[in-house]
């Protein structure tokens, strides 16, 4: 793409997004001082909350909007790197008409640190029926961002699809990056502070969401990529058991292999050292981070990950010398022990299109070297390993076709970042044989698949390659204001937000996707018998067998090699030693 071409793309972007905002302004700030709207107070244990009336945007649809309710103290001063403390409550009427601030961050768009500190927010829809009674169940969903970036905003997750169909929803914000993750292996840092901020506004849910017409027994938490991660977290640790009792993973588990980090101190001394500060006893590092101020430490993460896809703040293990432990072992370990709830679990059959939005991946997109960079620096793994893979997806298909070797690409990455370990996110669910698995792959391809979009706006040539790519799914459940991306009356797309927000809150009202009115059949996996959902539209069906079965054995026996090459290295070192 020429330099004229692309400056003419990305003020094209930026102008659709300007309007949208605009828009979004209009309706939410304008209006609603031009055309006055009903609102309902709610009073729960820290105070008074006053809502909003709204519309859903497709079925017109009423409920109340409670967005920017602070659930803990903002996470400052010296707070900043401890797990959230209870939100003490506050005077008066809480007018809860905009949403809060998000975690600082780094932002693509704008290209500047955004957000601020003090970030612990979640937003409450409420359906409004004629029958009030009945509890609803509730929905709590954990944004993604791969722990750097995003948040609750309406901008992405305006739930009107869910709410039509009657349940609660609940977006929330955490920390991110080094003021969520930072691990010093210290009570004064003990890492994991997004996952807590998680875990409280998962609490808060429970014990107040009575007060909004739902049911505080039936809590389904859901989450994409690193939301996703996040969900198997919970799953994971002792300390999130009986808050929540239905989950759902989208594209992500704390298997993949961005999802969890073990070398977390050496991060944590890196990031002091960039920021100036020599000494090595960890608590001293922390007292001289708490005086730096949180932009510096956000803009050191920006420049460093530039050239460093190494410096992680991510998850991680706490240390033995931590008093509250969010993560007490590594997830392998926690696995075997972890009580299971009813789960669904999927990912997308193009997730791999994400790197294509890489300029430097592009560089190289028509070499090897960017696969050699992944594969045996950043990995380490072998030569002989790096051509084993290379031939497995590359040996068999004409390198001259641009499409199939796009694909092919597409695929390796795909797998490498999220399928290979998808099938172990639920293994042990289906070992237990206690509740049900049901697992699907998204790959419909429709007109609002708004990460797709996206990037074949920047890179048309890769429109002739054909699936959803990571994230796709999301349009389907929630309506991203910012870039404007809605179904039209009566098309595919429509239909299968239909169904997506169907089979999503079928579960989470009762354990079971099916209802009477799909067309389909959704039937649990088993380990006997591997099954699985393909949502492609008005072609959704049942499908027999292990998704992407010949390519997870492929990493399987990838990974045994690996397992004997260690094995035999450690060996040799015992022998010569």
């Amino acid at each position: 793409m020429s330099k004229p071409w692309r400056t003419f793309v990305k003020w094209s972007f930026i102008t659709k997004v300007m309007v949208n905002k605009f828009k979004g302004f209009f309706s939410s700030t304008v209006v609603r001082y031009l055309t006055p709207q009903k609102k309902t107070t709610v009073i729960i244990e820290q105070g008074s909350l006053q809502g909003i009336h709204y519309k859903t945007q497709v079925s017109n649809k009423p409920y109340v909007s409670f967005l920017g309710i602070p659930y803990a103290k903002p996470p400052i001063g010296n707070l900043r790197f401890k797990p959230p403390v209870k939100h003490p409550g506050w005077s008066g009427t809480l007018k809860a008409f905009s949403v809060g601030n998000m975690s600082m961050q780094y932002s693509f768009l704008k290209n500047k640190i955004v957000g601020s500190e003090d970030c612990l927010f979640l937003n409450i829809f409420v359906p409004l029926q004629e029958e009030q009674n009945e509890k609803k169940a509730v929905m709590v969903f954990i944004h993604g961002g791969v722990f750097y970036n995003g948040s609750g905003s309406l901008d992405f997750y305006s739930p009107d699809y869910l709410i039509d169909e009657n349940v609660i929803v609940v977006t929330i914000n955490y920390r991110l990056s080094a003021l969520g993750f930072l691990n010093f292996d210290i009570d004064e840092c003990p890492g994991n502070m997004g996952l807590k901020d998680q875990l409280l506004a998962i609490k808060w849910v429970k014990a107040n969401i009575t007060a909004f017409g739902g049911d505080d027994q039936n809590i389904t938490i859901f989450g994409e990529s690193a939301g996703s991660a996040s969900v198997h977290c919970h799953m994971l640790s002792p300390q999130s058991t009986g808050f929540f009792q239905k989950a759902i993973m989208q594209s992500g588990c704390m298997f993949n292999v961005w999802a969890l980090n073990d070398n977390h101190r050496e991060s944590a001394f890196k990031l002091a050292n960039n920021l100036g500060c020599r000494k090595d006893n960890p608590k001293e590092v922390v007292e001289y981070l708490l005086n730096i101020p949180a932009i510096d430490i956000v803009k050191s993460i920006t420049i460093d990950a530039k050239t460093n896809p190494d410096y992680d703040f991510i998850p991680s293990v706490e240390n033995e010398a931590v008093t509250d432990k969010f993560l007490p072992a590594h997830p392998e370990i926690l696995v075997k022990t972890a009580s299971t709830v009813p789960v669904i679990v999927g990912i997308n059959n193009m997730e791999g299109l994400l790197v294509f939005g890489d300029e430097n991946f592009m560089k190289t997109i028509n070499g090897t070297e960017e696969i050699n960079k992944l594969f045996e620096k950043k990995y380490g793994y072998t030569e002989d390993v790096v051509n084993k893979i290379k031939n497995f997806y590359f040996n068999e298909c004409n390198v001259e076709c641009g499409t199939t070797r796009l694909e092919k690409i597409c695929n390796l990455y795909g797998d490498f970042y999220f399928s290979k370990e998808f099938h172990l996110s639920y293994k042990h669910s289906l070992q237990q044989n206690v509740t049900p698995v049901y697992s699907y792959e998204f790959k419909f391809d429709g007109k609002i698949n708004v990460f797709k979009k996206l990037l074949y706006f920047l890179r048309p040539t890769f429109e002739p390659l054909k699936g959803a790519c990571h994230a796709d799914e999301l349009s389907y459940l929630f309506h991203g204001r910012l870039f404007g991306f809605a179904p039209k009356a009566n098309s595919p797309e429509l239909r299968m937000c239909r169904t997506m927000s169907k089979l999503w809150t079928n579960f989470a009202k009762t354990g079971n996707p099916n209802s009477h009115d799909l067309k389909f059949e959704w039937r649990n996996t088993s380990a006997e018998e591997p099954k699985y959902l393909s949502l492609d539209g008005d072609d959704t069906r049942m499908v027999v067998g292990l998704l992407n079965s010949s390519r997870i054995s492929f990493w399987e026996n990838i990974s045994e090699t690996i397992r004997l090459l260690l094995q035999k290295s450690n060996f040799d070192l015992y022998y010569y030693s």
